[in-house]
């Protein structure tokens, strides 16, 4: 086999953002806007490539990456995964794939990999997530015992996608995104169950509105980071986040969009406590409302980037419009709860 193509989802965080990386659960949808990923085996170097952006590198860079990545992990030395993130486009590309060249020989001959999206960047949308997720994917898809129904693969993927997502993330991050883009549906992440699909009942819809404001991930992760090292008892905010994540599983199950609406309106406060939000994601926040969304927050690390509005069939225009007048760079209504990563192609 000489070239494989795959596909994964965005997603939306519904509940648990920064509270996830400090052992709260988390809930997210994906949602449908998707990533491609087409890989090619051949040649000698690895070629990476996106819309602006094209790199080619050696195994050795490859691999001496990898190894200095992992060094920095064990030393909790966030800085220097920050500064890579920042002057390293493709770092996390390079990271998965360092890992995939540990278990695939196949790999070993060179890779053109080219991504094609229509998921923003850097909005909150998990473009990079699910460009990790789908990378990983395809890169597994060239092993000889491939079988993505396999849970011990399907596990090894989820942890070469995460493996992008630290470096993108700066060092600090959960597998919420990967997760969330690899299985599909709607999931709640802990770190100690990783990730695993929960029933819905049939109804949830969203609304989702672009500031046009872009903050890194990493960025905002430090400053979070900072902000609860200078005071131990902030962690309660945190706490609470999960605590509404918790509740909100019921919601979702059942169906309540109400009760979901209110946990979502008081995760935002939360967020806003923890210096996350923004006047532009609050004033396309106070729209929605305003509009008849059920409930509305931020979703992602925040800083900018999108907000989500839990809407009705009968909302649903009203609250689309409202964002727009309120200035919203971008509007979208995709469907929730899509399939997640999948083998679209192999030849």
């Amino acid at each position: 086999m000489d070239e494989v193509t795959t596909t994964a989802p965005a997603k939306a965080i519904l509940f648990g953002e920064h509270a996830v990386n400090r052992g709260q659960a988390a809930i997210a949808a994906s949602v449908g806007l998707r990533m491609r990923c087409t890989v090619r085996r051949g040649g000698y170097l690895y070629h990476l490539q996106t819309a602006g952006h094209a790199r080619t590198f050696t195994r050795d860079e490859v691999i001496g990456l990898g190894e200095q990545v992992d060094g920095w992990r064990a030393a909790a030395h966030y800085e220097a995964i920050r500064e890579l993130a920042a002057h390293d486009y493709f770092a996390p590309a390079k990271y998965i794939i360092a890992h995939a060249l540990r278990s695939i020989p196949a790999l070993e001959d060179g890779l053109d990999i080219a991504f094609e999206s229509a998921i923003p960047k850097s909005g909150g949308l998990g473009s990079g997530g699910a460009a990790n997720a789908a990378l990983a994917l395809a890169l597994a898809a060239f092993a000889p015992d491939f079988d993505a129904t396999d849970p011990a693969q399907r596990r090894t993927i989820g942890e070469w996608a995460y493996a992008g997502d630290v470096i993108a993330h700066g060092g600090i991050a959960s597998a919420l995104d990967t997760q969330t883009s690899l299985l599909g549906g709607v999931v709640r992440y802990t770190r100690e169950a990783w990730g695993e699909r929960i029933s819905v009942a049939p109804g949830l819809q969203l609304v989702i509105g672009d500031t046009g404001v872009r903050a890194q991930t990493s960025e905002v992760n430090a400053r979070v980071r900072a902000w609860l090292a200078a005071d131990a008892t902030r962690m309660r905010y945190f706490e609470m986040i999960g605590a509404l994540s918790d509740m909100a599983q019921g919601g979702l199950e059942i169906g309540d969009w109400r009760l979901l609406g209110r946990l979502m309106n008081m995760n935002q406060l939360a967020l806003e406590k923890i210096g996350v939000s923004c006047p532009e994601l609050e004033r396309l926040i106070d729209a929605a409302i305003g509009a008849g969304a059920l409930g509305a927050k931020l979703s992602g690390s925040g800083g900018g980037g999108i907000m989500i509005a839990l809407v009705t069939d009968e909302t649903r225009e009203a609250v689309a419009v409202a964002l727009r007048n309120a200035g919203a760079h971008a509007v979208y209504a995709p469907e929730v709860a899509v399939p997640g990563a999948q083998v679209e192609g192999r030849g």
